[in-house]
């Protein structure tokens, strides 16, 4: 037992900092699953979730903006004008995200091709 210290090494690991990179070289991004099929398959359905959720927010931002709006109080008065060009705003942000959202869905699809239609087109040369 006394020799034991002596032929095992405890250190698992070089101090941080020690190679240059510390916490950031650890936790770099693989290029090169994000450049595969599957990677790019991800980002689109990422983009597809967010464009989609924003839309929604932006509904409820302008259905609640709009119905804050008093009809009946004076057309010119601060107030007024602050809810009605927030209610359009929203409006307009939440028509881009829906938008957005339906091309991005559409580029996930593939623009209306399946996989029939696209090994019809193909030539066998068998």
């Amino acid at each position: 037992m006394p020799e034991f210290p002596a032929k095992v090494s405890t250190r698992t690991s070089t101090p941080a900092g020690a190679q240059g990179g510390g916490l950031l070289r650890s936790s770099s991004v693989d290029l090169e699953f994000l450049r595969s099929l599957f990677g790019v398959l991800m980002i689109v359905e990422i983009l597809v979730v967010f464009n989609v959720a924003a839309s929604v927010l932006y509904a409820t931002a302008f259905i609640t903006s709009a119905a804050s709006v008093e009809p009946y109080s004076w057309p010119h008065s601060p107030d007024y004008n602050r809810r009605a060009s927030a209610s359009f705003f929203a409006c307009l942000v939440m028509i881009g995200y829906g938008v957005s959202a339906c091309l991005s869905i559409r580029a996930w699809r593939g623009y209306g091709s399946n996989a029939a239609t696209s090994q019809a087109t193909i030539s066998n040369h068998a």
